[in-house]
């Protein structure tokens, strides 16, 4: 039976690509990608009372807690149309709030881009980014033309600042804690989708779309 509509969520390490990927399923089935970044700095940029209380967190460099996040999702997916589906990035964070988008919308595809530690930190690691236009690079993988300059613009490409190994281990051991036990959530609720992260771009793209085809999205 053919699925037209897609409701998904993305999820994965950082590093793994979940973002690119996101953007490619939105240009191919012609959906809207939501990331849950994007939601938090419209409210905050409306000035709503959400958006207030979010802001509060962001400039003491938390994370809001899960009843703040989910009212913030649920206030911005109500305003728009998601009558043709929607690739939904960076929430749901943990079994908690996938339970709460539960409530709100049928998710029917869950993609768990899955990586090693050991590749998102060497990916980690080896980006840089543009101080200019924000185009991202990696010293290996994707250099730029001239050393440390952007292609795109001629500005200075830098690392992050949390992209250090220390950094990044941190924030690889709470994916584990908080967001890998969605893949058992959803793989319950059979509509789970697990990928090779560790693939290119394209590879991993292709892959994407074969299983997606095998449970009838095309």
């Amino acid at each position: 039976m053919l699925k037209t509509k897609i409701y998904a969520v993305l999820f994965g390490p950082q590093g793994c690509g979940k973002g690119t990927q996101g953007w490619l399923l939105a240009e191919r089935f012609d959906l809207p990608l939501i990331g849950s970044g994007d939601m938090f700095r419209a409210e905050i940029a409306e000035k709503t009372h959400l958006g207030k209380l979010i802001k509060t967190y962001v400039d003491k460099g938390l994370l809001a807690p899960d009843d703040i996040v989910n009212a913030v999702v649920a206030h911005r997916l109500q305003r728009l149309d998601l009558s043709h589906g929607f690739i939904l990035d960076g929430y749901p964070r943990n079994v908690e709030q996938a339970m709460h988008l539960d409530r709100i919308v049928n998710i029917n595809l869950a993609v768990y881009i899955r990586m090693s530690d050991t590749e998102a930190v060497r990916r980690l690691v080896g980006r840089r980014q543009c101080v200019r236009c924000s185009a991202i690079y990696h010293v290996t993988d994707v250099p730029s033309i001239k050393p440390d300059i952007c292609t795109v613009c001629g500005g200075k490409l830098k690392p992050r600042s949390d992209d250090t190994k220390d950094a990044i281990r941190k924030r690889l051991a709470s994916f584990h804690f908080m967001t890998e036990p969605l893949a058992a959530y959803y793989r319950q609720r059979g509509v789970l989708l697990v990928v090779n992260g560790e693939q290119a771009i394209p590879y991993v793209f292709e892959d994407l779309i074969k299983k997606m085809a095998k449970l009838g999205f095309q």
